[in-house]
């Protein structure tokens, strides 16, 4: 049992036991604090621009031996219980650096009942998720993902549909917690469907940002996946982030979170 904690550089945060820091894009720069690292064996950490942390998880896939695994980042953990944006934030005002991440025993605890361990799902700016992604990236890209998904999983094509065009919020992040079982039939469909975007795309045009591609379609297509799954059992937690510990940010979030929300209910009106 490991929650692996995705980070490209040196951390201090102080992790929790069971935790285990993983560098992604080993391949592309020095790992002088000698982590474990996304470049043995198995791997496509020299993408680490184009897939972000599914190199790490990548690598996880193809070489963990726990029967139960988690993927974190070095500034976002899961909090204990599952609370709002709102509520996260009035909870750090008050707690500050108090909060901590949920410990693994907690976690593994959570799937006797439950299949997988995933955030808290959040709004997105527009009124659904495919709306949201051609705002900020080429929507061309899932033209090409629709395009795979009926190629190789064609099962999961109503998924794709019913979650990309009838939802407006989405679990963030690529974040989890999961059986050995479950990480690998999703790895399997993750991993097949973004090879074969990739076949197909072209990132030339594309600047640094928007290279990382497969990192933002793998967010949308994890909720496809929850979708696809019947009978699947899942619990959600709240994610909070380390650099959000702090007075100012957190009232100049809520401020943010107020005026999306004031938005959203004026759009639906």
């Amino acid at each position: 049992m490991v929650v692996y904690v995705i980070t490209h550089k040196k951390f201090d945060y102080a992790l929790p036991r069971h935790y285990q820091p993983l560098l992604v894009g080993a391949a592309l720069h020095d790992n002088p604090d000698h982590y474990l690292a996304d470049d043995t064996g198995e791997n496509i950490s020299a993408q680490n621009k184009q897939f972000s942390e599914l190199t790490g998880l990548y690598w996880i896939w193809k070489h963990s031996q726990s029967n139960q695994i988690g993927l974190v980042h070095y500034r976002r953990y899961f909090y204990s219980k599952d609370l709002n944006r709102h509520q996260l934030l009035l909870l750090s005002l008050v707690k500050g650096k108090g909060i901590r991440p949920i410990s693994e025993d907690a976690l593994s605890d959570l799937l006797v009942d439950y299949d997988w361990v995933v955030p808290h799902p959040e709004e997105v700016e527009g009124n659904s998720l495919a709306d949201q992604y051609a705002a900020g990236h080429n929507k061309h890209d899932l033209v090409l993902t629709e395009q795979a998904i009926k190629r190789l999983y064609p099962q999961s094509l109503s998924s794709f549909y019913q979650v990309m065009n009838g939802q407006s919020s989405m679990s963030a992040f690529n974040m989890f917690y999961t059986s050995r079982s479950q990480l690998d039939a999703y790895c399997q469909w993750l991993f097949d469907i973004l090879f074969d975007v990739q076949k197909h795309i072209d990132l030339s045009a594309y600047d640094a940002y928007q290279q990382r591609v497969y990192g933002f379609l793998s967010e949308r297509l994890f909720n496809v996946w929850l979708a696809s799954q019947k009978g699947l059992k899942v619990k959600y937690l709240s994610v909070y982030n380390v650099a959000n510990l702090n007075r100012k940010v957190i009232l100049r979030r809520m401020a943010d979170y107020l005026h999306l929300t004031k938005h959203k209910k004026w759009v639906s009106n």
